[in-house]
């Protein structure tokens, strides 16, 4: 068996020759290009830095209470409220409407909320 397969082998040598080469020479120019590519450039280390803190500052309720009165309004609604009374934390931002006196409040149209104690 080993005989009838060297026999085949040196039927066929000079295309066995030829297939060998080409994978090795094949193979060596991939090689070759990959180290080239490596070759003469030094690897920078990545450094990993935590982001720098920021701070945001910080409005407190009292200050707001000064810069945008302590009663409020919903564009949409009909009655004003205290800020701190529970129908005011269910106005939207964007429609919210602020007033320093209840006479401003009310001038504007708008009536005391039955549900706001203080009113």
């Amino acid at each position: 068996m080993i005989k009838k397969f060297f026999e085949r082998v040196k039927g066929h040598q000079e295309d066995i020759s030829l297939a060998v080469a080409a994978v090795l020479i094949s193979a060596g120019s991939f090689f070759l290009g990959r180290l080239s590519t490596t070759m003469g450039t030094e690897k920078q280390p990545i450094l990993l830095s935590a982001p720098e803190a920021v701070f945001l500052p910080t409005v407190s309720s009292t200050s707001s209470l000064k810069t945008q009165g302590p009663y409020v309004a919903s564009r949409n609604g009909k009655a004003y409220h205290l800020l701190t009374c529970p129908g005011a934390k269910q106005i939207k931002e964007e429609n919210k409407l602020f007033f320093e006196t209840r006479e401003a409040a009310e001038a504007a149209g708008y009536q005391p909320a039955g549900n706001c104690p203080g009113l």
